[in-house]
Order: structure tokens, then sequence, then C-alpha cells
């Protein structure tokens, strides 16, 4: 059964995209690992993320769902004829295996951190897979005769899932991976999307033979400050009372450490997004997403003494009181 992101979430599974959101943001403050110290602060930090990945995102909801009704549907099923399935399951996952080694392909993994599971990755973000190719601007071809002069011999193909943080996948980066005896260099692309695959030819200079190809699929794993959606990157934005009343310009810190400052204008309520255009990750048709902002109010809880007296003069002269409001319809 997959795993239950709703309850990860604390939210139902009929919750709007906003109330996921402002839950993700309160567990994702409640368990960062730099502001809770308990042992289990990082473990319970990744699953929220991991969850918010998926449930944040329309598409990759929308298939979570329909594997969660799949999924109860077949064990529904199992109950009532009393097969469990466990003999073909594995057999079929035998048969992948078997596959992919008459294809000629050989598959690692490598990690840096958490991340998804292999299924639950190729079922939320296959569809967004995209060829980098640093060789030549024939991506996607079973052989390359004109290319690595291999007289039109398909190449072997090699495939790694390799995890990056996103600072990693903002900048850009050169990572060093081992493929069995093998140590290579990958090339990360800045502003790389979710998803990418990289694809590398071999030359035989560059550590992968002439008759071979690596293709890299990268995972991003879970940010302490942004989310992702899609090519956007979402973050929450605390603004003080003060600040909200007057306006204010805040500097806001990207992933590869540049600011943005970002006007946050008079009379602005929680809830309310504030967009930095083009400064997200990759779209498909070479665009760039943008980042997200979430306002939040928040009041400083260590007040000092002479910033008291400021709202106590502040509360005797205004007319504001505290209200029910009136519920929507």
């Amino acid at each position: 059964m997959p795993r239950d992101y709703y309850q990860k979430l604390e939210v139902e599974p009929g919750a709007s995209k906003q109330d996921i959101r402002k839950s993700y943001q309160r567990l994702a403050k409640k368990w960062h690992p730099d502001v809770n110290k308990a042992p289990e602060a990082e473990a319970r930090f990744k699953e929220i993320a991991e969850a918010y990945e998926v449930l944040g995102d329309e598409n990759r909801r929308q298939k979570y769902d329909d594997q969660l009704k799949y999924e109860s549907a077949r064990q529904a099923y199992q109950s009532n004829t009393g097969n469990t399935g466990s003999t073909s399951a594995k057999s079929g996952h035998t048969s992948r295996a078997e596959d992919r080694k008459t294809a000629g392909s050989t598959s690692y993994e490598y990690r840096t951190g958490g991340g998804l599971d292999e299924d639950f990755f190729d079922m939320f973000f296959g569809d967004r897979m995209k060829d980098y190719d640093f060789f030549s601007n024939t991506a996607g071809n079973a052989s390359f005769s004109n290319n690595n002069g291999n007289g039109g011999i398909p190449l072997r193909t090699t495939r790694a899932k390799l995890d990056i943080t996103l600072e990693q996948a903002y900048r850009g980066d050169h990572v060093p991976i081992r493929l069995g005896d093998k140590r290579i260099q990958i090339k990360i692309p800045e502003r790389i999307p979710q998803g990418s695959t990289i694809r590398i030819r071999g030359t035989g200079s560059n550590g992968i033979d002439a008759d071979e190809e690596l293709l890299i699929t990268l995972r991003i794993l879970p940010h302490s400050v942004y989310a992702l959606d899609g090519s956007n990157l979402q973050g929450v934005l605390e603004v003080a009372p003060w600040e909200v009343v007057l306006g204010t310009d805040a500097h806001v810190l990207l992933p590869d450490q540049s600011r943005v400052r970002v006007k946050v204008p008079s009379g602005i309520q929680s809830g309310r997004i504030l967009r930095i255009l083009g400064r997200g990750l990759q779209r498909d048709d070479g665009s760039y997403g943008d980042v997200l902002l979430d306002v939040e109010i928040i009041v400083p809880s260590d007040l000092g003494e002479q910033e008291r007296e400021l709202y106590r003069q502040l509360a005797s002269s205004s007319r504001y009181q505290a209200q029910m409001r009136r519920r929507k319809s």
C-alpha cells in the first residue's frame, strides 16, 4: 500500500490545495531540525516534505489518489478471493529485471540523503524527464553512428539515479560518482528541474566506454526553506506587524545564496502570495518558473519593555477590537 501522505500532512483526502499548503508550512516549521532537536525531527521533516511534493502538485496528487483507489480495490479483491498476489508481483519484478539484462542495460542508484521510493519516483516524476545532451543534439536515439563511429551498433545503456540538493540543482555543480570501478564527473546544469535526465555518451577518455551511454536521473532532495511546485519554488515570508502597517523591503535568500529585494506593500494580509518572476527552475519550454512567497504575519515573542509600551500606546489610541469574522459562504 502506498505511503499515506494525507496522514503525514494531517489533512483529509478531500483537503483543498490551500489547506494542504498551510498544513505543510505549519508542520515543516514544527519539525525543522534547526528548531526541533528531537531525535526523530529530521526524519519527520523529510517525510513531510516528501508528502507535500506529491500532494502539493495537482497532477502528482491525482496519480497518487488513483493509486490509492487501485490498491484499495486490489486489497478488497484479494480479501474476497484469498489471493495475496505476492507470487505474481515477485514474478513480474523478476521479469523486468531480466528484460533489462537482455537489453544490455545496467541500473545503479546513488543517494546523498533520503528520497522517494523508486516506484513512486517513476510515477510522479517520470513524465517530467528531460534529456541534457552534452555531446550532440540527437538526444533520444538508440544508435549514434555519426557520433561514435560504432557502425550503428546500439549503445549499451547504464541508468542511474542521483540525489542532489536544491542548492546544487539551482546553481549547477560537478558531482563525482562511482560506477563499478569507474569514477565519473557529472555536470549538473544550473536551475535544472526535478526528474531531469542527463545523458552522457562514452568517448573512452571520459571514463565511459565508447559503445556505452550513461543516463542519470536527478532527484532533488527536500529543502529546509523551499518546497518544489513544478518549476516554481514555494517559501514562507515572515513579516512583523509594523512591517505590514508601514510596508517594507524584504531581502530574500535564494538557493544559490544570492539575495533578491522584494517589496512588501503596506496593509498586506497573511496568506497573500508575493511572486519573484523567473527565479525558479527551468521549465520544459526553456523558460523559468517563479519564486512564490506566502506572507505570514508573526508577532515576536521576545519584545522588550520599550516595544511593549509602544504597543500599549497603539492599543489605547486604536479603535480596532477583537471580533468574530463571518464565514464565507
